[in-house]
């Protein structure tokens, strides 16, 4: 019994599952990815699902090759780019890279003061202003959080990030099973895999649109930020993997980032599509698709697939649903900038108990951007998805370091890039680059 407990393929699958990957895939299906997808979604039907699905194998290899870093020099990526580069582009990466995640944890933390409000039935004051109220819960919430992270050790959270993205993404499959089970939805469904970039879409009632172009690129900047890539060797490292890790590395990266977070990439836009781009189109005064914007009103995305006398409840089960998302985004992005922030200074930045440094970092980086996130007003899912925009700004330049050292055998050895593997990271950058160039010029003209 106990050997096929530890060795049927269900218990295979979750030791293939946990491990830094697990952490960083549940990081990425936080409030940014739901933010950014299902109001893809809601907003301009399966216009956008291309962007979704083909920037997945850009994320496994660019977070794999990121990690076969980490785990053949047993070094952090900063301390690599200056001395092996500049210490210039170091701190080039290291402040905006600063800057913008201390919006992604205000971000993360007003989607969770969102689900806290949407639990118990009640929506967000209206601008996402800072009443005592949000101020209070934030409080609270960041208190929980401090607690529920400082107080266990790096392999117990692996193990409760891994359970997390379970929960989230067995959720949001159940959510996207009624639209896909009619036929129609399928024709829209493939329609959205051919690239194109939608007209913008007038905002009922207001003189106000939704962009696509900045829908695009938030969805991109939450696959592809350069804060992720350059961190997850890290992660790994912190792990104790080595160069005789790589292959087992790599198929928890396929399973993690290309298995379980792009099916919830996807998911999530399919979601968004059938359950609230269809239904809400402002007929008999309803509300229409376009003003959708608060975390309450965005929860009657899963009422579809409930039965008719749980639909009312759909917004708080969305709510919580939402909370654990932006709890895993809010610890996921403080771990990785504890590494950042011990490495570029040339102190120890391995996650261990002893480690008092990185404990006090990765409590600031949870508590500062929690308490200052009322004071951002903006509603919470919009937050998100301008921090997520602006993730995609710096991700031409990681690119290029993780071709760099991926190409020298004084770094990485026998297992410098192949073709492939290259090919992908170039169009990475490629990508990266068109589209921030794109909307640099459609900003300033």
């Amino acid at each position: 019994m106990s050997e096929f407990l530890s060795n049927n393929p269900v218990t295979r699958f979750f030791k293939d599952v946990i491990g830094p990957s697990a952490i960083m895939a549940a990081g990425m299906i936080g409030a940014g990815a739901v933010s950014t997808r299902l109001m893809a979604g809601c907003w301009f039907g399966f216009d956008l699902l291309w962007v979704a699905l083909y920037v997945i194998p850009m994320v496994i290899i660019a977070n794999d090759s990121a990690s076969r870093i980490g785990n053949i020099t047993g070094r952090g990526m900063m301390d690599m780019i200056k001395t092996e580069i500049t210490p210039a582009l170091a701190w080039f990466m290291f402040v905006p890279t600063f800057l913008l995640n201390i919006m992604v944890n205000m971000g993360q933390m007003s989607v969770m003061v969102g689900g806290t409000y949407g639990m118990i039935g009640k929506a967000m004051p209206d601008g996402g202003m800072a009443t005592p109220g949000v101020i209070i819960t934030s409080i609270i919430l960041t208190i929980i959080t401090l607690l529920i992270v400082l107080f266990g050790g790096f392999k117990r959270l692996v193990k409760v990030m891994t359970g997390l993205l379970m929960l989230i993404l067995f959720c949001f499959v159940i959510v996207a099973i009624k639209g896909l089970l009619q036929w129609q939805t399928w024709v829209s469904l493939v329609g959205g895999l051919v690239p194109n970039i939608p007209a913008d879409v007038d905002i009922v009632g207001s003189d106000s649109v939704r962009g696509a172009f900045t829908q695009l690129m938030s969805i991109a900047g939450q696959a592809l930020p350069a804060g992720v890539f350059l961190s997850f060797g890290y992660f790994t490292s912190n792990a104790d993997y080595t160069a005789s890790d790589v292959k087992a590395t790599f198929r928890k990266n396929i399973i993690n980032f290309g298995v379980i977070w792009g099916l919830f990439s996807v998911v999530v836009v399919v979601a968004g599509a059938t359950a609230l781009h269809t239904f809400y189109t402002g007929a008999d005064g309803g509300l229409h698709f376009s003003q959708i914007e608060k975390i309450f009103d965005a929860g009657y995305v899963i009422a579809p697939a409930l039965p008719g006398a749980l639909k009312s409840i759909a917004p708080p089960i969305f709510s919580l649903g939402l909370l654990v998302a932006g709890f895993t985004t809010l610890v996921s992005v403080a771990m990785l900038m504890a590494y950042f922030c011990l490495d570029i200074l040339g102190k120890n930045w391995k996650y261990t108990e002893d480690n008092t440094a990185f404990r006090w970092l990765l409590g600031l980086w949870i508590a500062v951007p929690a308490i200052l996130s009322p004071f951002w007003q903006l509603p919470p899912l919009l937050k998100n998805i301008l921090a997520m925009a602006g993730n995609l700004v710096l991700t031409p330049i990681a690119m290029i370091i993780l071709i760099y050292f991926m190409n020298k055998t004084e770094y990485v050895k026998e297992h410098t890039a192949s073709i492939t593997r290259n090919a992908i990271l170039v169009i990475t950058m490629l990508f990266a680059l068109y589209v921030t160039v794109y909307k640099a010029f459609q900003m300033f003209g």
